[in-house]
């Protein structure tokens, strides 16, 4: 019976790669995405929508609202020009806890109305701290509802300064696609009058 179990094991094993070696999650091993993470859809008065592939649990996605476009991992790194980035439910702002050399600013505007927003607050801007500022308990910006294990985005608009002092609204929408794939992110921005 013993010589029995341990082949049964051994076969087992040998069936399974070895985690300890490999290095791929979400699909990614070892390299970087090639696709484009953003699609973007652009309207009168500069509004655009976006839907960012914000799935993958060991990449961040970036944004350079300034153009728009998106910057691919290696070139957000080199050149520091992106304002925001998502990683799941994780949105972080260039400046603060994410790079202090960064020069990001954001505003939390709970409840305001995205398309009356015009001009910028003159105050109320902060920088990423541990925690962004799109994830604290003042400015985070979804409700998770634990009886049915989906995110609900909050009411907020929140003002995002640029590295090159420019302003843009910034509302959340879905956490979710059409078809319901989580961490699939519908994101509305437009250019607003500094204060």
């Amino acid at each position: 019976m013993r010589l029995v179990t341990l082949f049964v094991v051994a076969a087992a094993s040998a069936c399974a790669p070895d985690l300890r070696v490999t290095d791929c999650f979400d699909g990614i091993c070892g390299e970087l995405p090639t696709e484009p993470l953003f699609s973007f859809t652009r309207a009168e008065g500069g509004l655009v929508t976006a839907l960012v592939d914000a799935t993958s649990k060991t990449l961040a996605t970036y944004i350079d609202l300034d153009e728009p476009k998106e910057l691919k991992f290696d070139e957000a790194e080199a050149t520091g020009a992106w304002e925001l980035s998502f990683m799941r439910d994780k949105i972080r702002s260039n400046g603060g806890g994410t790079n202090p050399a960064g020069t990001v600013e954001v505003a939390v505007l709970p409840k305001a109305d995205f398309d009356a927003l015009t001009q910028a607050p003159a105050s109320g801007f902060q920088r990423d701290g541990a925690e962004g500022v799109f994830n604290t308990v003042d400015g985070g910006w979804y409700y998770y509802d634990l009886g049915v294990h989906r995110l609900t985005t909050l009411d907020h608009v929140y003002v995002v300064r640029t590295g090159k002092g420019a302003y843009f609204k910034v509302r959340l929408g879905s956490y979710y696609d059409e078809n319901g794939t989580s961490a699939r992110i519908s994101v509305r921005f437009a250019p607003v009058a500094p204060p």
